[in-house]
């Protein structure tokens, strides 16, 4: 299954902390923090040897692929947050082939870089297809096929598109996130998607309210300290291009940083990913907490259970 091939490297973590409150992030250990996320005490002891731990701490809908990881590192948390906020670290990850920042309201000149190289799925693109469209979206590609210069002219309804897309997130969040026609009057609707993600952070609502309610309720909540950026980026993924917009963003919390990297609309493959992580200032270094929820349609349905345990195993290892 195709999905088991996406990479999700630390490159593109923007991870969200899930953490205890400022008074207590002083006095924490790290034994306290993955107690705190759940890991068992010999899943902890394995963390603080310095291996690469991964499980599982449940999906959220029959269309989730969740990834829950921990590890330590040497870089200090601050420094850590601030490379993967700035995307300084995409270039690590060989599957991204070129990406570029969206900013205020956004422009077309924004997306001049971006290239579409598959014209012919979008412009052939159907409800159901392998291309995640909306019903207008579909009719608009549709319309240009058989037109003198058609791949071009996708090209540049590929770009009208994704900052229609952009705009819509911008102004109205997770209800902004317009739905993938599946065909026979079904969808799927990649808001509720992330929404059901971001609820899956108990621990976040209960001791970081601001920062959850910026997850749920943006762009209508902030936070102090609050460092947010919009990517449009080209993965090349077992040789098929995929467009995807994520929203990267963060906020300090003493020495400890929440960071989210939020991909709202994602071309092929799978529906949307969200990342969620912690970077916590330890005795052993930086503690890093990961977690991953990513929808596909492909692991919905007859057989569900088994299709998500065998691609959550093998994306955690990709993400390794």
């Amino acid at each position: 299954m195709r999905y088991c091939r996406v990479v999700f490297g630390l490159i593109t973590i923007m991870a969200v902390i899930i953490c205890l409150p400022l008074s207590l992030l002083a006095q924490l250990t790290a034994d306290d923090v993955l107690s705190e996320m759940g890991w068992s005490a010999e899943e902890k002891k394995k963390i603080l040897a310095g291996e690469f731990v991964t499980g599982e701490r449940g999906a959220v809908s029959d269309r989730d692929l969740d990834i829950s990881i921990g590890f330590l590192v040497k870089v200090p948390p601050g420094d850590l947050a601030k490379q993967l906020a700035a995307g300084k670290l995409m270039k690590a990850n060989d599957q991204i082939k070129t990406h570029g920042t969206i900013s205020g309201d956004g422009s077309l000149k924004d997306l001049e870089a971006l290239k579409l190289a598959n014209s012919e799925d979008y412009l052939n693109a159907k409800p159901g297809s392998d291309i995640n469209l909306d019903a207008d979206e579909i009719t608009a590609f549709k319309a240009l096929k058989g037109k003198p210069n058609a791949p071009q002219a996708a090209g540049k309804e590929l770009h009208k598109m994704l900052l229609a897309r952009y705009q819509a997130y911008r102004k109205s969040g997770l209800t902004g996130i317009s739905p993938y026609d599946r065909g026979d009057g079904k969808k799927t609707d990649p808001g509720k998607d992330l929404q059901l993600d971001t609820d899956a952070a108990k621990i976040l609502k209960k001791q970081t309210p601001s920062f959850q309610k910026v997850m749920v309720d943006y762009p209508n909540a902030t936070i102090t300290g609050l460092d947010e950026q919009f990517f449009w980026i080209l993965y090349d993924i077992d040789g098929k291009p995929n467009y995807v917009l994520a929203h990267h963003f963060s906020a300090p919390v003493g020495d400890t940083h929440l960071v989210v990297n939020r991909q709202f609309y994602v071309a092929n493959t799978y529906n949307v990913m969200q990342e969620v992580a912690g970077f916590f200032p330890v005795k052993e270094g930086t503690l890093v907490v990961y977690v991953n929820h990513l929808s596909t349609d492909q692991v919905a349905g007859f057989g569900g259970s088994t299709k998500r345990k065998i691609g959550g195993k093998v994306m955690a290892k990709k993400i390794k």
